[in-house]
């Protein structure tokens, strides 16, 4: 009998909704740091349980590539919609996300209660030196893997990102403006690169993925649940207005965590005013120390605000679209990957994100690295992060361990 490659193997028998809910809870409780929980799906959902292809794999982080918000809630959305149609695609990254959530409740509560005291003000201080260093970790991995393709496409993007890093940086231009500008300059600039590289679908595919799943009413529940915790998000002023700017915040979060915290920035201090810069480098400290993604800081900040609701309002509306848009494209997937103006307006989006991390960083770097403590901290944090590829997680030890020793 000869074995079948991975990518054409067969699914397991369909497993209970309440083992996948188990493992899924298991992957956002260890899964510290993006690339760490897409690498525990993969041996989990793939390599050990076969609950899903090879291939299914690929496809969720293709999509998890070209839609906005965290590519790990992505693929998590489009894991629970390919086994459990809209039920899934909203309940598993909401399991996915529990453990996160609870953290950063706890962390927001004694943030906002202690965190003035004397002798946590040094620990926040070594934390802004962390950001630092996973913010530029962040900028030469997006680089490494934006900019690839010919030459032309690279000069190109070259152009967009140092429009928007100009733009941020220099001449403080409203940063949703640089994210459209850069869309724009990308359908502009990609278009005809794009005609080439990207082949046509196969509609006997694509037809074939929208036969597929269940019609059942059943699958509408979630999306009655999503309504109504939408409207207690909007029922009060401030869960309105946090749950509204967080949710636009997620339309527009193309490339991953990172690559949006310069849009967190000018919507939450610039905009809002509901953090100061330094609350808002602490709260992005704060997020890493949960497992889960960098924009798990919504809830930070919503808690700020209002408390728990508005943490919860907050973190809802963030995470919120990925989910939506995995409903709408997932079953067109071979057609929305293929289409050439999505891959001309997400290559803009990835060129001009780096440019504005690029900007954020320099911007965290003045205001975090003041002495030979938080160069020190830096320096050790890169080299983990960067060089030796360790999670945040290891930094943050080394940084209670050198407090510790401090003290």
């Amino acid at each position: 009998m000869v074995s079948q490659p991975d990518g054409d193997r067969a699914p397991a028998a369909q497993p209970s909704l309440w083992s996948m809910l188990v493992q899924v809870l298991y992957i956002g409780t260890i899964g510290y740091g993006g690339p760490t929980a897409l690498t525990y799906m993969r041996n989990i959902f793939v390599a050990e349980r076969a609950w899903f292809t090879e291939d299914e794999f690929l496809e969720a982080m293709g999509l998890a590539q070209v839609l906005p918000g965290s590519t790990g809630v992505t693929a998590m959305s489009y894991f629970g919609h390919r086994r459990y149609g809209y039920f899934g695609a909203l309940v598993f990254p909401l399991v996915f996300l529990a453990p996160s959530i609870a953290a950063i409740l706890l962390l927001s509560w004694a943030y906002f209660t202690y965190g003035q005291l004397g002798f946590v003000q040094p620990l926040f201080v070594g934390l802004g030196a962390l950001v630092v260093a996973l913010l530029l970790s962040a900028t030469l991995s997006l680089g490494a893997a934006v900019f690839t393709g010919g030459r032309t496409r690279v000069l190109l993007g070259l152009l967009i990102t140092t429009a928007t890093f100009v733009g941020s940086l220099v001449f403080r231009i409203n940063l949703i403006w640089l994210v459209l500008l850069s869309g724009m300059l990308g359908i502009a600039l990609f278009w005809r690169l794009n005609k080439s590289a990207v082949p046509a679908a196969d509609d006997g595919q694509i037809e074939q993925r929208q036969s597929g799943g269940s019609s059942s009413l059943s699958r509408f529940v979630p999306l009655v649940v999503a309504g109504v915790l939408i409207a207690a998000a909007l029922a009060s002023p401030d869960t309105r207005t946090l749950f509204v700017n967080f949710f636009q915040v997620g339309l527009l979060a193309f490339g991953g965590g990172f690559a949006s915290v310069a849009l967190l920035q000018h919507v939450v201090v610039d905009q809002m005013h509901w953090l100061t810069f330094t609350q808002f480098r602490d709260g992005i400290a704060l997020g890493q120390v949960t497992p889960g993604p960098v924009l798990i800081t919504a809830g930070f900040v919503g808690y700020k605000v209002s408390g728990t609701l508005g943490a919860l309002a907050a973190t809802f509306g963030i995470f919120l679209p990925p989910a939506i848009l995995i409903m709408l494209v997932a079953d067109l997937h071979d057609r929305f990957k293929r289409n050439r103006i999505v891959h001309a307006v997400v290559g803009g989006f990835q060129f001009g994100f780096i440019g504005l991390v690029a900007g954020i960083t320099i911007q965290f770097g003045i205001s975090s690295l003041t002495n030979w403590q938080t160069w020190l901290i830096f320096a050790v944090s890169f080299v983990l992060v960067w060089w030796f590829k360790r999670s945040a997680g290891w930094a943050i030890i080394g940084i209670f361990a050198l407090l510790f020793i401090g003290a």
